[in-house]
């Protein structure tokens, strides 16, 4: 397995512990830099939004004997190397020219940067703009991609190492796009090869893919949908198969009383409390400000009847909360956290499983919460279009009717109201998603499961 980073080891660890369990050894390499906290080289104190980096992999690699973990090596410097790399940087950007595609300025943006002034500038004109769009383009370009000569470093260790299967992970990541170096790579010397999306809104966020690798796993039917239309991905090698990471979701049950779990969480009292899911701050750096006027929305609609709203940092952004103080309103865990091993996802269920409902913007949690079974209520309005508008994948929740849509704080502050007394108005919805998007394959059948069989079935003889 080969992943960009360390910390994206938390969505395939399942995988890796079934696999572990049929008798078959994983090498996961990652792209983290050494130097970085949590790389094990590194003694460097870990930056508080960094302090988790590296746990679940290092945590699981102690408990699975079958497991071993690394550094990828990164391509050869060759010039051709660098150019190709170059290029698909722009036929990353050629992605979201495209009519297919949902929501493409954001991206486009960030994409941007990446790029030298003069570059952008010859890129944003309509005539090129109108070439890169087209389906020939990108088609035309794994073609060159499959002509050159694979990286010789990379070649040579997976000649060295000989794996049954090759798995790259996130496959169309945007900004160092290494991955189809060892696809093209491992296609050259025979190895079956297999893209593995890291989450659900990578098709309409990252890349896109450079070479096709064997076989393309994806989440859900909606997925595959975006694979073929947006990145030209033949429908006759995408494989559905459910999230695994929220395997865990689907078979933990509360640890601890609820009477426990408010202690821990800091709530004023043993009674009902509402969680906060925060946004990832490449969507809204501070939402301080919106679960304050809700903590002051829900004093004046249920007194002292209001539950505490416990606000739950994104992984990667708990700055906001470290001084955050309001009344009616705790932080829990304060410096952040990702689930990633045994111990902090029964931490997380348990925040969640107790909760009487979520709140939030445009959030992974939301998935969770969804297997939680809970009510979700968000705002959409003029204020957070930036947030869910002009993103791809905010539409998967809105089509699948499980949020309880508000017009603003108030709105929500009622509809907490209603869930305490007892509404439940998008059970069925709720449920639906959960079975459609998260496990597509049978609600009662792991999606590890369904991922390992997968990949043994390239690696049978």
């Amino acid at each position: 397995m080969v992943t960009q980073h360390i910390n994206l080891f938390r969505n395939l660890e399942t995988v890796v512990r079934e696999l572990d369990e049929r008798g078959h050894e994983t090498i996961m390499l990652h792209g983290t830099p050494r130097e970085m906290p949590g790389a094990r080289a590194s003694g460097a104190a870990p930056k508080p939004k960094m302090a988790f980096m590296g746990r679940g992999m290092e945590v699981a690699e102690a408990r699975v004997a079958s497991l071993s973990t690394g550094h990828r090596p990164d391509p050869d410097r060759a010039l051709r190397h660098k150019l190709a790399r170059f290029g698909r940087k722009v036929m990353n950007r050629s992605i979201y020219l495209r009519r297919a595609h949902p929501a493409p300025e954001r991206v486009l943006a960030s994409l941007d940067r990446s790029l030298p002034r003069g570059m952008k500038c010859i890129l944003g004109s309509r005539a090129i703009g109108a070439v890169l769009s087209q389906p020939r383009a990108l088609r035309a370009w794994r073609r060159l991609e499959g002509s050159r000569a694979p990286s010789r470093r990379i070649a040579s260790m997976l000649a060295d190492v000989r794996p049954d299967v090759v798995l790259v992970s996130p496959s169309v990541w945007p900004k160092d796009p290494v991955e189809a170096d060892y696809l093209h790579a491992a296609h050259t010397l025979g190895i079956p090869t297999v893209g593995y999306l890291n989450s659900w809104d990578n098709l309409t966020s990252k890349g896109t893919l450079h070479v096709l690798p064997d076989v393309f796993i994806v989440w859900n039917e909606a997925l595959a949908t975006e694979a073929e239309r947006i990145h030209l991905i033949p429908r006759d090698i995408i494989r559905v198969t459910g999230a695994p990471h929220l395997d865990h979701f689907f078979e933990l049950a509360p640890s601890v009383p609820h009477a426990e779990t408010c202690r821990q969480l800091g709530c004023r009292g043993e009674g009902p409390y509402v969680v906060y899911l925060c946004s990832s701050r490449t969507l809204i750096a501070d939402e301080t400000h919106i679960v304050t006027r809700l903590a002051d929305s829900l004093r004046r609609v249920l007194g002292d009847a209001a539950p505490t709203i416990v606000v739950r940092p994104h992984p990667v952004n708990p700055a906001p909360w470290q001084r955050y103080a309001c009344a009616g309103t705790a932080v829990y865990p304060r410096q952040g956290d990702q689930a990633d091993t045994p111990e902090s996802w029964q931490d997380y269920f348990n925040q969640l499983a107790g909760a009487a409902c979520f709140v939030g913007l445009n959030t992974t949690a939301f998935l969770e919460a969804a297997v939680a079974d809970h009510p979700c209520l968000t705002i959409v309005s003029d204020e957070f279009y930036e947030q869910q508008g002009r993103t791809g994948h905010f539409r998967h929740l809105l089509e699948a009717d499980f949020l309880e849509v508000c017009a603003d704080v108030d709105a929500v502050a009622a509809g907490v109201a209603r869930v305490l007394g007892g509404a439940d108005q998008k059970a069925a919805g709720r449920r639906q998603f959960v079975e459609r998007f998260l496990r597509p394959r049978g609600v009662r059948i792991p999606a590890r499961s369904v991922v390992a069989d997968t990949i043994l079935e390239l690696a049978a003889p």
